[in-house]
C-alpha cells in the first residue's frame, strides 16, 4: 500500500520540482499543487464556491471528493514531505496501516514558508501577496516598526498583541474572508481546535475568523476533543480545523529530523490511533474526511553557518534598517545607492552560500503567489531577499538585551525541505 501511495507522489513532486525557477531552490506551486489551494478544495468538497484559489484536480486527488462533508483538516506545524516519508517507512509507526484508499501528494508551503504566511493562506485560500502577511517579523510602515506577526507586537517585546493598543483592529487587518465564513455562511459549522494559550490572540481571531474556538491543553485531549465532536452529531456536515505545534518547536530546538522530533511525531500518531482511531464509533467515522498536511517543513541549520547580522557592522552599515521575515529568506533594506553594496559585500564575505534576488523581480516571477497585490506588501518585502544554501541561515535580533537561543531548526526559505509538505487524506471508515 506504501508503495502504490509513493507512486502517484513521485510523480507531483517532479512536476513541482521541473516547475521551480530559481535555481538550486524550490520556488511555490500557486497555480496547483500548493497548500494555498486547500481552501478551493474544502470549498468543492462542501460543494461551495470557491472565493479564492484553486481547487486541486478532481482526478489527481479522487477520494478527496467521494463521501460526505465532514472533514477534520489537521495541521502539523512544521511537518515536512521528507518526514512524513521516513514515519511512513518506520516499522513502528502508525502510518503503515493506513488504508489502502488513502492518498498522499505533495504541496509547497508558501513564500516564505513561515507560519504566519502560510497559516493565513491556508485558511482563506489568499496568496502572500494578497494577504501581505509575509513574514515572522515584518517591517508595518503604518506603526513605523518591526512587528512580530505571530505575537503582533514590536519584534522586541515579548508580550502578545500589543498593536492592538496601537490601533490595529484584527477584523480589518486582512482583506478576503476565511474559509470559515464561507461555509458558514453556505449552512456549514465550523470549529478551530487549537492550543489554549493560541484561543484569544490577534492572529487566532484574524485567520480563524468565523469559526468557533475550541482550546485543549496537550495531544491526548485535543483527539479527544475530535472524537467528542464527531460523536456527538455523527450526520452533521461539519468542518474542523485542528492545529498542532509541538513538532515546530522540537524541529527548531534540537533539528527537524532530529531522535526528539521524531519522537513527538510518534506520540502524536500513538495519540491519534488510541484516543481517536480506536475508539472511534463506526457510525461517527462514515463519510468523515481526515486531511493532514502542513504549512512548512524545516531545514538543519549548521552552528559555523548560522550568521548574525548583528555582528556584520559592515552589511547594517548599507541598510535603513536590521533584516526583517525570516532568518532563511530575509528580507534587507538598502540605503538608496547602496544596492551595489550591498551585493559586493555578500559576494565578498559569504561567497556562493547565498543568492540574492530583488523583491521586484520575485513578485514578477510569481514568488508571493497570484491575484492583485495588496498595497503594503512592497513596503513590507525590502528591496532584496537573501535565499541561504544548505545550512546558512542570516540571523538578527531585535532583542539584544536578551540572549537568543542558536536553534538547530529553521524555516522561511526555499530548500526542499522547507518548502514541500504532505496533504495525507483518508476516510475514516476505513481506518476504524
Amino acid at each position: 500500500m506504501v508503495k502504490r501511495l509513493l507512486s502517484q507522489a513521485d510523480e507531483v513532486r517532479r512536476r513541482i520540482l521541473g516547475k521551480s525557477w530559481l535555481d538550486g531552490f524550490v520556488t511555490p506551486d500557486y497555480e496547483e499543487y500548493g497548500i494555498s489551494n486547500i481552501p478551493a478544495t474544502l470549498s468543492k468538497i462542501f460543494n461551495v464556491a470557491p472565493e479564492h484559489g484553486h481547487p486541486l484536480s478532481a482526478e489527481t486527488v479522487k477520494p478527496l471528493y467521494e463521501g460526505g462533508r465532514r472533514v477534520i483538516l489537521l495541521l502539523i506545524d512544521s511537518l515536512g514531505y521528507h518526514v512524513l516519508l521516513k514515519m511512513l517507512g518506520a516499522k513502528d509507526s502508525a502510518l503503515r496501516r493506513l488504508p489502502s484508499e488513502s492518498l498522499l501528494l505533495p504541496l509547497t508551503s508558501t513564500f516564505p514558508s513561515t507560519t504566519p504566511t502560510a497559516l493565513t493562506s491556508l485558511n482563506t485560500g489568499l496568496t502572500p501577496q494578497q494577504h501581505a502577511i509575509a513574514g515572522y517579523s515584518l517591517y508595518l510602515k503604518q506603526f513605523g516598526l518591526v512587528a512580530n506577526m505571530v505575537n503582533f507586537s514590536p519584534a522586541v517585546e515579548n508580550r502578545r498583541d500589543m498593536l492592538l493598543d496601537l490601533g490595529l483592529d484584527p477584523a480589518r487587518f486582512m482583506s478576503g474572508r476565511t474559509i470559515y465564513e464561507a461555509l458558514t455562511d453556505a449552512g456549514y459549522p465550523s470549529r478551530v481546535v487549537t492550543r489554549w494559550f493560541f484561543r484569544n490572540t490577534a492572529f487566532t481571531s484574524i485567520v480563524h475568523r468565523g469559526a468557533k474556538i475550541e482550546p485543549y491543553v496537550d495531544t491526548p485531549d485535543m483527539f479527544i476533543t475530535l472524537r467528542r465532536f464527531l460523536e456527538a452529531k455523527p450526520g452533521e456536515e461539519q468542518y474542523i480545523f485542528a492545529y498542532w505545534d509541538t513538532l515546530d518547536v522540537a524541529s527548531h530546538v534540537y533539528g527537524p529530523f532530529s531522535e526528539e522530533a521524531e519522537a513527538e511525531m510518534r506520540s502524536l500518531l500513538y495519540s491519534m490511533k488510541t484516543e481517536l482511531l480506536d475508539r472511534l464509533s463506526h457510525a461517527a467515522a462514515k463519510d468523515t474526511l481526515l486531511l493532514i498536511t502542513s504549512d512548512h517543513g524545516g531545514h538543519t541549520l549548521l552552528e559555523d553557518q548560522t550568521i548574525r547580522a548583528s555582528d556584520q557592522p559592515e552589511l547594517l552599515k548599507h541598510l535603513q534598517i536590521p533584516p526583517t521575515g525570516t532568518s532563511r529568506a530575509p528580507y534587507l533594506y538598502p540605503k538608496a545607492g547602496h544596492m551595489d553594496s550591498v551585493r559586493s559585500y555578500f559576494t565578498d564575505t559569504f561567497g556562493d552560500s547565498f543568492t540574492l534576488l530583488e523583491s521586484e523581480e520575485g513578485l514578477k516571477r510569481g514568488l508571493f503567489g497570484l491575484g492583485e497585490v495588496a498595497e503594503d506588501l512592497r513596503d513590507r518585502i525590502g528591496d532584496l531577499i537573501a535565499f541561504p544554501r544548505e545550512g546558512y541561515s542570516l540571523f538578527y535580533s531585535y532583542k539584544q538585551h536578551k540572549e537568543e537561543t542558536l536553534l538547530k531548526g529553521g524555516h522561511g526559505g526555499l530548500s526542499e525541505d522547507e518548502m514541500l509538505v504532505p496533504l495525507l487524506a483518508v476516510q475514516l471508515k476505513h481506518a476504524v
